[in-house]
């Protein structure tokens, strides 16, 4: 019984084979199956204007689809950057509050230099140095004998790392800076 279907299958093919066009047979030995689908779309199209609309709305369609992942993607790394540079804001200064006793003259590897925040209370210790609190949370103290500066709540302040492992508080209106230690 197989034999027979195996017999007629292959009698009938033979002459639908010949009346295949020339393109189509040509992607036949196409060996991936995604560029001999895409051979045998392209065959088709040519002879039918039914397949034609067929695969314009499906190049449409897929257009639309890359287009879409693409910005996905976009998104995604966007948001890892940021997401990147918010941790990277948040942890500068803290390898000094983690790492006491440790080399702390060589700046980390890859680390911020500085960040600019606000001040968002500003307190005196019993020393009567400084203690600031700025808008990000952290929390940073005078260790210089310095006079402090005249600061107040809302005022624009960059903290970068000083030589020797330290840091400046820097007092964007004043032009004046004092050193600081971490303190959470």
């Amino acid at each position: 019984m197989r034999f027979i279907a195996a017999t007629v299958l292959i009698v009938v093919a033979g002459p639908a084979a010949a009346q295949l066009p020339a393109e189509m047979m040509t992607c036949v030995a196409i060996p991936r199956d995604a560029d001999r689908l895409a051979c045998f779309d392209a065959a088709v199209a040519k002879v039918s204007p039914q397949a034609r609309a067929t695969a314009d709305a499906r190049a449409v369609e897929t257009a639309r689809i890359n287009a879409a992942e693409a910005a996905a993607a976009t998104a995604v790394a966007k948001t890892k950057a940021d997401a990147d540079a918010v941790a990277k804001a948040e942890a500068f200064g803290g390898e000094a509050v983690a790492a006491r006793g440790k080399d702390r003259f060589a700046p980390p590897e890859g680390q911020l230099q500085e960040i600019e925040t606000g001040v968002t209370e500003v307190l005196t210790n019993a020393s009567g140095l400084g203690v600031f609190l700025l808008e990000n949370g952290q929390l940073w103290r005078q260790v210089d004998t310095s006079s402090r500066p005249n600061v107040r709540v809302g005022d624009r302040v960059t903290v970068t790392r000083a030589p020797l492992g330290g840091y400046r508080l820097n007092f964007v209106k004043q032009k004046r800076w004092v050193l600081v230690k971490r303190v959470r």
